[in-house]
């Protein structure tokens, strides 16, 4: 549906109107369906009006702020480029409706940038996951889902708000029954996600809603150095405007890390990586290698029995 709204504006843009049979057969739907649509298209404050007699129809207020002619390239571009980031995650009507808006700004459609969410192996995006949480969030429909979340495992069912990308990460805003407040839901950490028939009001979230997101745990700084060869590695994931370049090293500063998280990450480098600071998060390193080798020495000395 919202593809077809937005062709319909599409198409009263290039036209100076159009009656509802007209724009019933170009869109292949009934001339009662255009109707509703032009009456919602008024209700979220689009400048369209109908006009009866042997000349009227459906028609646009002619200083429509899309107009094409009081649109700069620059702005005509800018509109297509963060719509072909929103079209990474569209259903097919709405990849139709963006290519005729392409079509519609002519020469400024410049193909000058490219978005694609599944990342060549370095984790995956999950469209089928997408689609079933957007489709939750625009029908206002409850979710449930197990949320495994560190040393605990849980059941929620939520009532989602809008899907956030943040931090090379997905998440689910929403309001949680359980925890009666919202709250981010990371995509990949659900299982058995599944999608009600239980709607729900609108939601106000409050202002100031990305406190939800902060890490509540005690972080501290991290000066990290790290081999040569994984450089490549290293600079996509760390912040490359707190490094040092040694001889055969990099040094990075952390800033921000928490311990459940620092140590696990350091790990991932294996033999490339060494903490130089601070002194406990060093300490903790050396007793964590202790009790992984402790899994693979003789006697068992590790956590696993296996």
């Amino acid at each position: 549906m919202v593809g077809r709204l937005f062709q319909i504006v599409y198409l009263l843009m290039e036209n100076e109107h159009l009656s509802a049979r007209e724009l019933a057969d170009r869109l292949e739907v009934s001339v009662r369906t255009i109707n509703r649509d032009i009456e919602k298209l008024s209700e979220a404050k689009i400048p369209i009006y109908t006009t009866r007699g042997r000349d009227g129809g459906v028609s646009l207020l002619p200083d429509f702020v899309l107009n094409k002619k009081v649109l700069t390239d620059e702005e005509k571009s800018g509109i297509l480029s963060s719509m072909k980031l929103m079209g990474t995650v569209a259903y097919d009507d709405e990849k139709e409706a963006l290519q005729r808006l392409e079509d519609f700004f002519g020469e400024a459609a410049q193909d000058w940038i490219e978005i694609e969410l599944d990342n060549w192996g370095e984790g995956y995006f999950d469209k089928e996951r997408f689609g079933q949480l957007k489709h939750a969030v625009l029908t206002r429909k409850k979710v449930t889902f197990d949320y495994m979340k560190q040393g605990d495992i849980s059941h929620r069912k939520v009532r989602p708000c809008k899907l956030v990308f943040r931090a090379q990460s997905w998440y689910l805003y929403a309001f949680c029954e359980e925890r009666q407040d919202f709250r981010y839901f990371k995509f990949h950490r659900m299982r058995h996600l599944e999608v009600t028939d239980e709607r729900f009001d609108p939601l106000s979230p409050p202002k100031g809603e990305a406190s939800h997101y902060v890490s509540q745990k005690k972080t501290f700084q991290a000066i990290v150095a790290i081999d040569k060869c994984m450089a490549y590695r290293a600079f996509d994931e760390m912040n490359p405007s707190q490094v040092k370049e040694e001889d055969d090293h990099f040094i990075f500063t952390i800033e921000d890390a928490d311990e459940s998280w620092f140590t696990g990450y350091v790990l991932s480098y294996g033999q490339y990586a060494k903490v130089l600071s601070p002194a406990d998060a060093r300490e903790n390193m050396i007793h964590t290698i202790e009790e992984m080798a402790g899994n693979y020495g003789a006697g068992s000395r590790g956590k696993f029995k296996v």
